[in-house]
């Protein structure tokens, strides 16, 4: 895989802020400025190597549900290092809570996930970084997507 040089291992400390799940990454990675992440997870759903249709139904289902609005910009099946995988690139909007008492703009995302089984496990990457940014990084996480090698 190749991230840019630049990007460095998240310290347990940056994983508990930007990962808000029992469940940590296998991997993650940042860039300097700690706006851009990309990171490696292994969900514990059961699944069949010929599953991976219904995963990416199941996954986008859940995109759908996760934010209050999300673009499709690509998404698909293809092969990456002669692996089946499936992928989402989208940019995402979360509105905040309208009755906090400090209110706060919406926060928008651009992400590229991809997925795949192993194991009987799907493994997800993902790069994600703010809608802001997305020009800047969205032919990195393109490159880093196109270069994942599974062993």
């Amino acid at each position: 895989m190749s991230l840019p040089e630049s990007f460095k291992v998240m310290t347990a400390d940056q994983m508990q802020q930007k990962f808000l799940s029992a469940r940590p990454p296998l991997a993650a990675y940042t860039s300097p400025n700690q706006l851009a992440d990309f990171s490696v997870s292994a969900a514990n759903t059961r699944w069949r190597a010929d599953d991976l249709p219904m995963l990416k139904d199941f996954y986008r289902s859940s995109l759908l549900e996760l934010y209050d609005e999300v673009d499709f910009l690509d998404e698909g099946i293809r092969e990456v290092d002669n692996t089946q995988v499936a992928y989402f690139e989208f940019t995402s909007m979360i509105k905040q809570d309208e009755d906090a008492i400090v209110p706060k703009p919406p926060v928008h995302r651009y992400t590229y996930a991809q997925y795949t089984i192993r194991q009987n496990k799907a493994i997800v990457f993902t790069f994600s970084c703010p809608r802001q940014r997305q020009t800047q990084w969205q032919p990195t996480a393109q490159k880093v997507m196109k270069s994942v090698k599974l062993k």
